[in-house]
């Protein structure tokens, strides 16, 4: 063949390529989408809107509509792999009864294990309660502040999941644990409708663990579930990267263990407010027809589930490894992969991160310094200790030192650290099922090396009661909390008790005196736990320090002058008494150690700037850097004692959601409360002014 004619068929081969792609994308354009689709409320493009998913103040409406012989499929999946049929002794090898499935009414006799433990018994009678897990916790029969006859658990008991690995825990036993990321219920198609709009062909599954299987156990239908908003996209491309005002994926929690139905959104908030990374939650009241017409299914609790664009959010970006651990590996004492499900990156067989943590953890062969120097390099120690802190303050038993789960972990792409993230807290700011992490951590076992490890370096344990302080000197205010408390119980109560409250078959409620008194035992168990831990700190001799950077100007415009000229960083003693500054120093971006005899009194600032001839004439003290300057992409700033402990922390950035008006615009960044922790992203904002505010707090 000529070459004449090569070229031709060539040419020919290319024309039929660019009509296929032509064909190809004429196509995509082609597919229409459903009904009633808008940018704003179902592509993947719009903003995540907050405001609409995560309204506070209100209790939204959310409807599904199933179709029966989905509906079943569900039914029949639930009772054949997750749980037993009401009133069935074990799971079901019998015959299939013709009722199978259908709501069954709850019986109000059906006690909780807490009170079942002490039938028959009188006070001060020893009693054994065996918790979901399988443990047997000793105990005796006492009256609670209801007047109830309860178990107790021995003060003494001990931590540590009967079912955890050895001392010396090795791959080759772990199945005693709960089976790590085991399968999940199975997906349906649901019409789903809220706020007058509709999403099509959504995703709807069960979710959960005892909140599913007990649950669904004790013949109620109001169970836990998850939304996936774009599950069905290969079956329907006019579905396509669906979103719900932003999210792909949500869950609804049907606050089991929980006769107030408000722990797991107060916990949420809580843990934010505390600078935890941590979910958003808001109240709905959820329908389903699954061909009898809307029925009510309760009062659920909306959470967003870890990954875009939570982590955008809170962290700036979402393309680090995101897994969520469940297993014997879990606990951190041996690495298994399997023990760590990967929520982004799945293609890439990659968990040298995670196992780059475990691996420093259990180092044992480095001594202190150099051990604590390689833990840091892959873990965010100083986001895993606020967390205990805070975990270990509002008390909760269904956590890291009692279940290897219940948390995430991330690695931020702008640190290269995996930091912790908690999940599933409607157990928390409770004590009465389960003996709650003692605040001394001196109850945890060695199985949870996580914890006991910290926890026994003296540096670590520091850090950690200086976070104990921080959470009773900011969010564990009582009037405050027990105020929020009560507005969201308030909020619900119609939709909980009452006419048009929760239903036989759709509820967990006993009776309405249950979710009354719920309401009464929260509320004095946040005044209690209030008292417990300032009597800790005053145990441990713990003297608070409140010294915080309050001001960080980093980028200065054009027009105020060089870089080098109007930099500064602004401290302030927020605390109640003077602090002396010797030997502190900060060891991430500028450096600078304070010289001796710098002393901070209450309520005074003091500025460290790159030329402290430019702020002489501020109202507090001025010193000058030694060398570095304020990085104008963004770095992280750490203060440390003179025994190298962490007092303040921060990791700002020149883009969202950090304020860019900071980045060479002119204003500096600020707190947006100055009591709150620093190293949370949202509570910092731009000056109020050009210039910033150096020699004073800008609220």
């Amino acid at each position: 063949m000529t070459s004449g004619g090569i070229i031709v068929r060539s040419l020919k081969t290319l024309s039929l390529d660019l009509l296929l792609i032509a064909i190809a994308a004429c196509s995509a354009l082609a597919i229409e989408r459903p009904a009633g689709w808008t940018d704003r409320s179902h592509s993947s493009d719009a903003e995540p809107s907050y405001d609409a998913v995560f309204a506070q103040g209100t209790v939204l409406r959310i409807d599904f509509q199933i179709a029966p012989n989905d509906w079943q499929a569900m039914l029949d999946d639930l009772y054949a792999n997750f749980a037993h049929q009401p009133g069935a002794k074990a799971h079901p090898d019998q015959p299939q009864q013709e009722d199978r499935g259908k709501p069954q009414a709850f019986d109000p006799s059906r006690v909780p294990p807490h009170i079942e433990a002490c039938v028959g018994k009188e006070e001060g009678d020893p009693a054994v309660l065996v918790d979901p897990s399988g443990r047997k916790i000793e105990g005796t029969c006492g009256y609670d502040p209801k007047g109830e006859l309860v178990f107790m658990p021995d003060k003494g008991a001990q931590f540590g999941n009967p079912a955890a690995p050895p001392r010396e825990p090795s791959p080759d036993k772990p199945a005693e644990f709960p089976a790590a990321n085991s399968a999940n219920p199975i997906y349906v198609e649901a019409t789903c409708r809220f706020s007058d709009q509709v999403w099509e062909h959504v995703g709807i599954r069960f979710k959960g663990n005892s909140s599913l299987r007990d649950t669904a156990q004790s013949g109620s239908l109001k169970i836990p579930f998850h939304l996936e908003f774009d599950h069905f996209e290969d079956t329907y491309p006019e579905i396509e990267d669906q979103r719900f005002f932003g999210f792909k994926d949500l869950s609804l929690s049907n606050g089991y263990r929980d006769a107030t139905l408000v722990r797991e959104k107060t916990t949420n908030m809580f843990f934010r407010a505390a600078g935890v990374p941590c979910a958003l939650s808001a109240f709905y009241r959820m329908y389903v027809d699954y061909g009898e017409g809307p029925q009510y299914f309760g009062l659920y609790t909306m959470t967003e589930i870890p990954g875009d664009p939570m982590l955008d959010l809170l962290f700036g970006n979402s393309g680090g490894n995101l897994y969520k651990p469940e297993g014997g590996a879990a606990t951190f004492s041996y690495f298994d992969e399997s023990a760590f499900a990967k929520k982004t990156n799945t293609e890439d067989a990659d968990w040298s991160d995670i196992a780059a943590v475990i691996d420093a953890l259990n180092d044992r062969a480095s001594d202190a310094e150099a051990w604590r120097a390689g833990l840091e390099e892959v873990f965010s120690i100083q986001t895993f200790l606020r967390w205990l802190a805070v975990d270990t303050v509002v008390g909760n038993w269904d956590t890291y030192s009692r279940m290897s789960h219940n948390f995430y972990l991330y690695g931020d792409e702008d640190d290269d650290l995996l930091h912790w993230i908690p999940w599933d807290n409607n157990e928390a700011f409770s004590d009465w099922l389960s003996p709650i992490r003692s605040l001394s951590l001196e109850d945890v076992g060695e199985e949870w090396p996580l914890i006991r490890r910290l926890a026994d370096d003296p540096v670590y344990y520091v850090c950690y009661l200086h976070y104990v302080q921080e959470t009773l000197d900011t969010v564990l205010d009582v009037p405050a909390l027990q105020s929020q408390v009560r507005s969201d119980w308030n909020l619900i109560l119609p939709y909980v008790i009452g006419r048009e409250g929760e239903q036989p078959g759709f509820t967990l409620l006993r009776n309405s005196r249950q979710f009354t008194e719920g309401l009464e035992q929260l509320l004095d168990y946040i005044e209690r736990r209030h008292r417990e831990v300032e009597a800790f700190l005053a145990q441990e001799h713990h003297i608070a320090r409140h010294i915080a950077m309050t001001e960080i100007h980093y980028n200065p415009a054009s027009e105020q002058g060089d870089d080098d000229l109007y930099e500064f960083l602004e401290l302030t003693n927020l605390g109640q008494s003077s602090v002396s500054l010797s030997g502190w120093q900060f060891v991430d971006g500028i450096q600078f150690a304070f010289p001796d005899g710098t002393q901070l009194e209450p309520s005074e600032c003091l500025i460290v700037a790159k030329n402290a001839a430019t702020y002489s004439g501020a109202d507090c003290q001025v010193l000058q850097w030694t060398d570095g300057k304020l990085a104008n992409n963004g770095e992280r700033l750490e203060l440390v004692d003179a025994n190298n402990l962490t007092v303040d922390l921060v990791s700002y950035d020149d883009d969202a959601p950090w304020d860019e008006s900071a980045d060479g615009g002119g204003h500096s960044l600020v707190p947006v409360d100055a009591d709150r922790p620093n190293d949370l992203v949202l509570n910092w904002q731009a000056s109020s002014q050009p210039g910033g505010s150096p020699g004073w707090i800008d609220r």
